[in-house]
Protein backbone atom coordinates (compact mmCIF):
# COMPACT_ATOMS: atom_id res chain seq x y z
CA UNK A 1 0.00 0.00 0.00
CA UNK A 2 1.29 3.59 -0.46
CA UNK A 3 2.76 5.42 2.10
CA UNK A 4 3.81 2.34 4.55
CA UNK A 5 6.90 2.27 6.17
CA UNK A 6 8.12 -1.33 7.18
CA UNK A 7 10.45 -0.82 10.29
CA UNK A 8 13.01 -3.57 9.65
CA UNK A 9 16.19 -2.10 11.78
CA UNK A 10 15.30 -5.02 14.68
CA UNK A 11 16.09 -7.75 12.01
CA UNK A 12 19.13 -9.90 12.95
CA UNK A 13 20.66 -12.64 10.42
CA UNK A 14 20.18 -15.48 12.95
CA UNK A 15 17.97 -18.44 13.25
CA UNK A 16 15.52 -16.95 15.99
CA UNK A 17 11.66 -17.03 15.40
CA UNK A 18 11.45 -13.11 15.40
CA UNK A 19 13.99 -13.05 12.15
CA UNK A 20 12.34 -16.21 10.72
CA UNK A 21 8.30 -14.20 11.08
CA UNK A 22 10.22 -11.52 9.67
CA UNK A 23 11.69 -13.30 6.60
CA UNK A 24 8.80 -15.24 5.72
CA UNK A 25 6.22 -11.95 5.33
CA UNK A 26 8.72 -9.64 3.89
CA UNK A 27 9.48 -12.93 0.87
CA UNK A 28 5.55 -13.39 0.81
CA UNK A 29 5.44 -9.56 0.37
CA UNK A 30 7.48 -9.33 -3.13
CA UNK A 31 6.18 -13.13 -4.10
CA UNK A 32 2.57 -11.16 -4.30
CA UNK A 33 1.88 -10.12 -7.92
CA UNK A 34 -1.11 -8.17 -6.17
CA UNK A 35 1.24 -6.02 -4.30
CA UNK A 36 4.83 -3.92 -4.69
CA UNK A 37 6.59 -4.47 -1.81
CA UNK A 38 6.58 -1.66 0.49
CA UNK A 39 9.82 0.72 1.42
CA UNK A 40 11.70 -0.77 4.22
CA UNK A 41 14.19 0.97 7.24
CA UNK A 42 16.63 -1.21 7.43
CA UNK A 43 20.23 -2.04 8.24
CA UNK A 44 22.99 -2.93 5.74
CA UNK A 45 25.74 -6.11 6.67
CA UNK A 46 28.30 -3.13 7.50
CA UNK A 47 25.54 -1.42 10.30
CA UNK A 48 24.91 2.14 8.22
CA UNK A 49 20.75 2.42 7.83
CA UNK A 50 19.34 2.54 4.77
CA UNK A 51 15.70 3.23 3.15
CA UNK A 52 15.06 1.10 0.41
CA UNK A 53 11.97 -1.28 -1.53
CA UNK A 54 14.46 -4.34 -1.99
CA UNK A 55 13.90 -7.78 -0.44
CA UNK A 56 17.50 -8.45 0.28
CA UNK A 57 18.19 -8.90 3.97
CA UNK A 58 21.92 -8.71 5.47
CA UNK A 59 23.33 -12.34 5.51
CA UNK A 60 25.53 -11.11 8.64
CA UNK A 61 25.79 -8.05 10.46
CA UNK A 62 29.19 -7.20 11.14
CA UNK A 63 28.65 -4.31 13.52
CA UNK A 64 29.58 -4.88 17.25
CA UNK A 65 27.95 -2.14 17.95
CA UNK A 66 24.55 -2.69 16.03
CA UNK A 67 24.61 -6.48 17.65
CA UNK A 68 24.58 -5.31 20.95
CA UNK A 69 22.01 -2.20 20.14
CA UNK A 70 19.40 -5.73 18.59
CA UNK A 71 20.06 -7.57 21.82
CA UNK A 72 19.23 -5.32 24.05
CA UNK A 73 16.28 -4.19 21.73
CA UNK A 74 17.25 -0.45 21.14
CA UNK A 75 18.82 -0.23 18.14
CA UNK A 76 16.66 2.94 17.16
CA UNK A 77 18.49 4.97 20.03
CA UNK A 78 21.63 4.11 18.87
CA UNK A 79 21.68 5.11 14.93
CA UNK A 80 20.98 8.01 13.17
CA UNK A 81 17.82 7.33 10.71
CA UNK A 82 15.17 10.43 11.02
CA UNK A 83 17.34 12.28 7.85
CA UNK A 84 16.12 9.42 5.62
CA UNK A 85 12.45 9.88 6.65
CA UNK A 86 11.71 13.83 6.58
CA UNK A 87 11.17 14.63 3.23
CA UNK A 88 9.56 11.43 2.12
CA UNK A 89 5.78 10.82 2.09
CA UNK A 90 4.92 8.53 4.30
CA UNK A 91 1.73 7.73 6.13
CA UNK A 92 1.73 4.65 8.36
CA UNK A 93 4.37 2.60 9.64
CA UNK A 94 4.47 -1.12 10.41
CA UNK A 95 6.87 -3.12 12.74
CA UNK A 96 6.98 -7.19 12.45
CA UNK A 97 9.20 -6.65 15.87
CA UNK A 98 7.58 -4.94 19.23
CA UNK A 99 9.48 -1.49 18.10
CA UNK A 100 7.63 1.56 18.03
CA UNK A 101 10.10 4.15 16.42
CA UNK A 102 9.75 6.84 18.96
CA UNK A 103 11.41 9.95 17.22
CA UNK A 104 8.79 9.38 14.27
CA UNK A 105 5.55 9.56 17.05
CA UNK A 106 3.51 11.89 14.77
CA UNK A 107 3.00 8.78 12.26
CA UNK A 108 0.12 5.91 13.05
CA UNK A 109 2.17 2.68 13.72
CA UNK A 110 1.17 -0.95 13.78
CA UNK A 111 3.74 -3.25 15.52
CA UNK A 112 3.82 -6.93 16.43
CA UNK A 113 3.52 -8.54 19.96
CA UNK A 114 4.95 -12.10 19.92
CA UNK A 115 5.38 -13.19 23.17
CA UNK A 116 5.42 -11.70 26.95
CA UNK A 117 7.48 -15.12 27.35
CA UNK A 118 10.19 -12.98 29.45
CA UNK A 119 7.73 -11.56 31.79
CA UNK A 120 6.53 -15.64 33.18
CA UNK A 121 9.88 -17.65 32.40
CA UNK A 122 13.12 -15.06 32.22
CA UNK A 123 16.40 -16.36 30.98
CA UNK A 124 17.86 -13.44 32.63
CA UNK A 125 16.92 -10.23 34.99
CA UNK A 126 17.39 -8.37 31.90
CA UNK A 127 15.32 -9.88 30.10
CA UNK A 128 12.55 -9.76 32.58
CA UNK A 129 13.22 -5.75 33.41
CA UNK A 130 12.52 -5.09 29.74
CA UNK A 131 9.51 -6.85 28.77
CA UNK A 132 8.16 -5.82 32.23
CA UNK A 133 9.34 -1.89 32.34
CA UNK A 134 10.53 -1.24 28.67
CA UNK A 135 7.89 -3.38 26.37
CA UNK A 136 5.10 -1.47 27.84
CA UNK A 137 5.98 2.01 26.11
CA UNK A 138 6.25 0.66 22.62
CA UNK A 139 2.89 -1.00 23.25
CA UNK A 140 1.01 2.03 24.69
CA UNK A 141 2.47 4.25 22.39
CA UNK A 142 1.31 2.21 19.35
CA UNK A 143 -2.12 2.73 17.03
CA UNK A 144 -2.60 -1.08 16.94
CA UNK A 145 -0.79 -4.18 18.19
CA UNK A 146 -1.12 -7.66 16.14
CA UNK A 147 -1.11 -10.22 18.72
CA UNK A 148 0.05 -13.78 16.87
CA UNK A 149 -2.22 -15.65 18.80
CA UNK A 150 -5.08 -14.83 21.14
CA UNK A 151 -3.13 -16.27 24.23
CA UNK A 152 -0.65 -13.26 23.44
CA UNK A 153 -3.81 -11.28 23.12
CA UNK A 154 -5.09 -12.40 26.53
CA UNK A 155 -1.92 -11.61 28.21
CA UNK A 156 -1.75 -8.08 26.77
CA UNK A 157 -4.85 -7.24 27.98
CA UNK A 158 -4.06 -8.79 31.62
CA UNK A 159 -1.00 -6.66 31.47
CA UNK A 160 -2.98 -3.15 30.74
CA UNK A 161 -3.02 -3.02 26.82
CA UNK A 162 -6.23 -1.88 25.65
CA UNK A 163 -8.48 -4.70 24.36
CA UNK A 164 -9.60 -2.23 21.23
CA UNK A 165 -5.98 -1.76 20.21
CA UNK A 166 -5.61 -5.47 19.41
CA UNK A 167 -6.16 -7.40 16.75
CA UNK A 168 -5.40 -11.25 16.42
CA UNK A 169 -3.27 -12.34 13.31
CA UNK A 170 -1.94 -15.46 13.36
CA UNK A 171 1.11 -16.32 11.57
CA UNK A 172 1.15 -18.13 7.62
CA UNK A 173 2.99 -21.36 7.40
CA UNK A 174 4.09 -22.38 3.99
CA UNK A 175 2.76 -25.37 2.86
CA UNK A 176 4.50 -28.39 1.60
CA UNK A 177 3.61 -29.59 -2.00
CA UNK A 178 5.61 -33.15 -0.95
CA UNK A 179 4.24 -33.93 2.54
CA UNK A 180 5.43 -37.18 4.26
CA UNK A 181 3.08 -40.09 3.59
CA UNK A 182 4.74 -42.72 5.99
CA UNK A 183 7.25 -42.60 8.84
CA UNK A 184 11.14 -42.52 7.08
CA UNK A 185 13.09 -42.76 10.48
CA UNK A 186 12.34 -43.75 14.45
CA UNK A 187 13.74 -40.44 15.27
CA UNK A 188 11.79 -38.36 17.27
CA UNK A 189 12.26 -34.54 17.29
CA UNK A 190 12.49 -31.23 19.36
CA UNK A 191 12.71 -27.91 18.31
CA UNK A 192 14.01 -25.28 20.59
CA UNK A 193 16.45 -23.99 22.33
CA UNK A 194 17.56 -25.03 25.89
CA UNK A 195 15.61 -22.07 27.89
CA UNK A 196 13.08 -22.45 30.77
CA UNK A 197 10.20 -21.96 28.64
CA UNK A 198 11.20 -24.63 26.46
CA UNK A 199 10.54 -27.43 29.23
CA UNK A 200 13.02 -29.62 27.39
CA UNK A 201 13.83 -31.46 30.98
CA UNK A 202 9.92 -32.75 30.50
CA UNK A 203 11.02 -34.19 27.05
CA UNK A 204 13.84 -36.02 28.58
CA UNK A 205 11.53 -37.62 31.06
CA UNK A 206 9.27 -38.42 29.23
CA UNK A 207 11.93 -40.26 26.18
CA UNK A 208 13.43 -41.84 28.85
CA UNK A 209 9.78 -43.64 30.58
CA UNK A 210 9.19 -44.26 27.57
CA UNK A 211 12.24 -46.47 26.71
CA UNK A 212 11.85 -47.65 29.57
CA UNK A 213 8.08 -49.39 28.49
CA UNK A 214 9.74 -49.93 24.95
CA UNK A 215 12.92 -51.36 24.85
CA UNK A 216 12.63 -52.42 21.15
CA UNK A 217 12.22 -48.54 19.83
CA UNK A 218 15.42 -47.69 17.96
CA UNK A 219 15.23 -44.10 17.21
CA UNK A 220 17.01 -41.03 18.99
CA UNK A 221 15.43 -37.90 20.29
CA UNK A 222 16.79 -35.71 18.42
CA UNK A 223 17.04 -31.64 19.96
CA UNK A 224 17.81 -28.51 17.58
CA UNK A 225 18.41 -25.77 19.51
CA UNK A 226 20.98 -23.00 20.74
CA UNK A 227 22.38 -23.73 24.38
CA UNK A 228 21.50 -21.50 27.08
CA UNK A 229 21.63 -21.64 31.30
CA UNK A 230 19.91 -24.29 31.10
CA UNK A 231 22.40 -26.84 28.81
CA UNK A 232 24.46 -28.00 31.49
CA UNK A 233 21.21 -28.88 33.80
CA UNK A 234 19.45 -31.00 30.76
CA UNK A 235 23.05 -32.73 29.59
CA UNK A 236 23.03 -33.84 33.42
CA UNK A 237 19.43 -34.97 33.51
CA UNK A 238 20.20 -37.09 30.13
CA UNK A 239 23.04 -38.92 31.87
CA UNK A 240 20.97 -38.91 35.22
CA UNK A 241 18.22 -40.59 33.41
CA UNK A 242 20.27 -43.22 31.44
CA UNK A 243 19.39 -41.74 27.67
CA UNK A 244 22.35 -39.71 26.71
CA UNK A 245 23.59 -42.10 24.59
CA UNK A 246 19.79 -41.53 22.63
CA UNK A 247 20.24 -38.36 22.44
CA UNK A 248 21.73 -36.18 19.79
CA UNK A 249 22.38 -32.43 20.49
CA UNK A 250 22.28 -29.97 17.69
CA UNK A 251 22.79 -25.99 18.15
CA UNK A 252 21.24 -25.14 15.18
CA UNK A 253 20.47 -26.15 11.45
CA UNK A 254 20.17 -24.45 8.07
CA UNK A 255 16.66 -23.92 6.79
CA UNK A 256 17.40 -26.86 4.16
CA UNK A 257 19.02 -28.98 6.68
CA UNK A 258 15.87 -28.64 9.04
CA UNK A 259 13.51 -29.13 6.23
CA UNK A 260 15.65 -32.41 6.05
CA UNK A 261 15.46 -33.14 9.83
CA UNK A 262 11.68 -32.47 10.05
CA UNK A 263 10.67 -34.78 7.16
CA UNK A 264 12.51 -38.00 8.46
CA UNK A 265 11.66 -37.53 11.64
CA UNK A 266 8.70 -40.20 13.52
CA UNK A 267 6.95 -37.16 15.14
CA UNK A 268 7.74 -33.97 16.85
CA UNK A 269 7.13 -32.79 20.54
CA UNK A 270 6.30 -29.65 21.84
CA UNK A 271 7.01 -29.59 25.87
CA UNK A 272 6.81 -26.13 26.04
CA UNK A 273 5.35 -24.16 29.26
CA UNK A 274 4.23 -20.92 27.43
CA UNK A 275 4.31 -20.06 23.79
CA UNK A 276 3.44 -16.97 21.42
CA UNK A 277 2.50 -19.27 18.94
CA UNK A 278 4.62 -22.11 18.88
CA UNK A 279 6.07 -22.21 14.73
CA UNK A 280 7.50 -25.58 14.86
CA UNK A 281 4.52 -27.33 15.24
CA UNK A 282 3.21 -25.95 12.76
CA UNK A 283 6.19 -26.72 10.66
CA UNK A 284 6.21 -30.27 11.29
CA UNK A 285 2.31 -30.39 10.37
CA UNK A 286 2.82 -29.27 6.69
CA UNK A 287 5.37 -31.63 6.31
CA UNK A 288 3.06 -34.31 7.12
CA UNK A 289 4.72 -35.24 10.35
CA UNK A 290 2.79 -35.86 13.64
CA UNK A 291 2.92 -33.80 15.95
CA UNK A 292 2.74 -34.06 20.48
CA UNK A 293 2.09 -30.99 22.38
CA UNK A 294 1.81 -30.20 25.85
CA UNK A 295 -1.51 -28.69 27.50
CA UNK A 296 -1.25 -25.22 27.76
CA UNK A 297 -3.32 -22.50 26.39
CA UNK A 298 -1.78 -21.58 23.01
CA UNK A 299 -1.58 -25.35 22.14
CA UNK A 300 -5.24 -25.70 23.33
CA UNK A 301 -6.02 -22.72 20.68
CA UNK A 302 -4.51 -23.63 17.71
CA UNK A 303 -4.03 -27.41 18.38
CA UNK A 304 -6.70 -28.87 19.81
CA UNK A 305 -7.92 -32.34 18.22
CA UNK A 306 -4.89 -31.73 15.68
CA UNK A 307 -2.04 -33.29 17.90
CA UNK A 308 -1.78 -35.43 20.69
CA UNK A 309 -1.46 -33.76 23.85
CA UNK A 310 0.15 -34.19 27.00
CA UNK A 311 0.59 -33.17 30.81
CA UNK A 312 2.93 -32.33 32.86
CA UNK A 313 4.09 -34.64 35.46
CA UNK A 314 7.14 -35.52 36.96
CA UNK A 315 8.43 -38.94 35.95
CA UNK A 316 6.73 -38.06 32.19
CA UNK A 317 3.93 -40.59 32.57
CA UNK A 318 1.75 -38.55 30.34
CA UNK A 319 4.02 -37.82 27.10
CA UNK A 320 5.06 -41.72 27.33
CA UNK A 321 2.02 -42.80 26.96
CA UNK A 322 1.36 -40.44 24.23
CA UNK A 323 4.38 -41.96 22.10
CA UNK A 324 3.69 -45.71 23.21
CA UNK A 325 0.05 -44.81 21.39
CA UNK A 326 2.11 -43.36 18.08
CA UNK A 327 4.61 -45.91 17.77
CA UNK A 328 2.19 -49.12 18.24
CA UNK A 329 -0.56 -47.59 15.76
CA UNK A 330 0.11 -46.72 12.43
CA UNK A 331 -3.74 -45.88 11.61
CA UNK A 332 -3.07 -43.55 14.04
CA UNK A 333 0.31 -42.16 13.10
CA UNK A 334 -1.74 -41.59 9.82
CA UNK A 335 -4.81 -39.82 11.06
CA UNK A 336 -2.77 -36.91 12.95
CA UNK A 337 -0.53 -36.93 9.50
CA UNK A 338 -3.65 -36.03 7.38
CA UNK A 339 -5.12 -33.73 10.61
CA UNK A 340 -2.25 -31.88 10.60
CA UNK A 341 -1.93 -31.63 6.98
CA UNK A 342 -5.46 -30.38 6.96
CA UNK A 343 -4.87 -28.01 9.82
CA UNK A 344 -2.21 -26.15 8.47
CA UNK A 345 -4.02 -25.09 5.20
CA UNK A 346 -6.00 -22.58 7.62
CA UNK A 347 -3.16 -20.50 8.36
CA UNK A 348 -1.55 -19.36 5.08
CA UNK A 349 0.68 -16.63 4.07
CA UNK A 350 -1.27 -15.49 1.91
CA UNK A 351 -4.12 -15.28 5.06
CA UNK A 352 -1.44 -13.73 7.49
CA UNK A 353 -0.59 -11.07 4.85
CA UNK A 354 -4.18 -9.87 3.97
CA UNK A 355 -4.98 -9.36 7.44
CA UNK A 356 -2.18 -7.19 8.12
CA UNK A 357 -2.74 -5.42 5.24
CA UNK A 358 -6.69 -4.72 6.31
CA UNK A 359 -5.00 -3.50 9.69
CA UNK A 360 -2.89 -0.99 7.95
CA UNK A 361 -5.12 0.32 5.51
CA UNK A 362 -7.77 0.71 8.30
CA UNK A 363 -5.57 2.81 10.41
CA UNK A 364 -4.97 5.01 7.91
CA UNK A 365 -7.99 5.53 7.35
Amino acid sequence: MDGLLLNLLSYRPTATGLSRYTERLLFHWAESKRNALPVQLKLSTSGSVELTDSIDLPSRQESNLVKWLQSNAIVQHGISYSHLINNKKFNIIYSPYTDFLFSLSDLPQVITCHDLIPLFYPNSRRAYLRSRYWLPFHLKRATKVIAISRSVADLLVQNGISARKIEIIHNGIQLDLNPIKSPLTSDILVIGRHSKNKNLQATLKGFSKFLQDHSFWDGNLVIVGSPDRMTAALHKLAIDLGVSSRIQWLSSLGPDELDVQIRKSFCLISSSLMEGFDYPLMEAQARGIPTIASNIPVHRELHLNKSLFFSFDESGVSLANQLGRLTKDLSLWLEISQGGLDHVKCFTLGKQLTAIQKVLKEVVI
